[in-house]
């Protein structure tokens, strides 16, 4: 019955990864892809290490549920930087019910270097 189950969860696990590649080749936009690529990534991956611990038995138990909870942990995080460096690098939205909450775009994070004269005043 484990076996089964097991089968099920990884079948569940390989379909998630599959839909996340999918969504990450069809969807317009940076901000849509990074949603569907860190869905596949957590839950897809999750899926596939609960399948291994019911196949494995008791003796990875303790590994399955550590790396789930680094996983829960990393991934928003991993997730949120690589949207806010799109945003602060100006990536526009695609998707046609965008809307941009924040009201202002940021301005660019990389500003040109003051050039300097022999005199020490600075200027353009």
């Amino acid at each position: 019955m484990m076996a089964w189950l097991a089968d099920a969860l990884l079948l569940l696990g390989l379909a998630v990864m599959t839909l996340g590649v999918y969504g990450i080749v069809r969807f317009p936009d940076v901000y849509t892809q990074l949603h569907a690529s860190s869905k596949a990534a957590f839950l897809g991956v999750s899926l596939l290490l609960v399948a291994t611990a019911l196949g494995g038995g008791p003796s990875i138990y303790a590994r399955v549920v550590l790396i789930v909870a680094l996983l829960s942990i990393t991934t928003p995080v991993a997730a949120h930087a690589i949207a806010q460096a799109a945003y602060h690098q100006r990536e526009p939205m695609h998707a046609p019910s965008a809307v941009d909450e924040s009201g202002t775009m940021p301005l660019p994070t990389a500003t040109p270097p003051r050039q300097s004269d022999p005199e020490g005043r600075t200027g353009p």
